[in-house]
């Protein structure tokens, strides 16, 4: 038997063999994004991590939703992805999600439903679902793996930001 000593994590020990990010490091992570600062609503860091798996399509690409505890849980920003699914999965806390239908093409808070996600599970948002920033339960800080195809945020993303409170919506436990 022959022995095998454990070094330290780094990237140019590991390089040869591929890529890592730590996805709680917030600054590090806003240095890595590929559009520079890729900090959004929330801070939502895009495409840290690309996953190869067959290069004639978009492949995977891992992003970071950093959300902050506010006092109210207000629905200020919607989404949605024409033709890609996402996946989310918190990490390090348990977060309320929301989802709903875009109405005739339009983006409101009207029809939305709220769901809380335990920490560890895995959600899949199909294409054309209304959603936007989660919310922490019981942590000041929270961070959810997003994986969704790279560049998603570029090209296949319909947006709106609330600013008129009476568009807005309250998420209660």
């Amino acid at each position: 038997m022959h022995t095998i000593k454990v070094q330290a994590l780094s990237e140019e020990a590991f390089r040869k063999y591929g890529s890592y990010q730590d996805l709680t490091n917030n600054k590090q992570m806003a240095s890595r994004t590929i559009t520079g600062n890729g900090k959004g609503e929330g801070g939502f860091y895009a495409d840290l991590l690309w996953l190869d798996f067959d290069r004639s399509r978009n492949n995977p690409a891992v992003c970071v939703c950093h959300i902050k505890k506010a006092e109210k849980n207000i629905v200020k920003f919607l989404e949605y992805h024409q033709t890609t699914c996402e996946g989310l999965f918190p990490f390090d806390d348990d977060v309320i999600i929301f989802v709903g239908k875009p109405e005739a093409g339009s983006l409101n808070a009207d029809n939305l439903e709220a769901f809380y996600i335990p920490q560890g599970t895995f959600v899949k948002i199909n294409p054309l679902i209304v959603h936007g920033t989660q919310f922490p339960v019981h942590k000041e800080e929270a961070h959810l793996i997003c994986l969704l195809p790279g560049r998603t945020f570029m090209n296949d993303k319909i947006a709106r930001s609330i600013t008129d409170e009476d568009d807005m919506a309250e998420l209660v436990l």
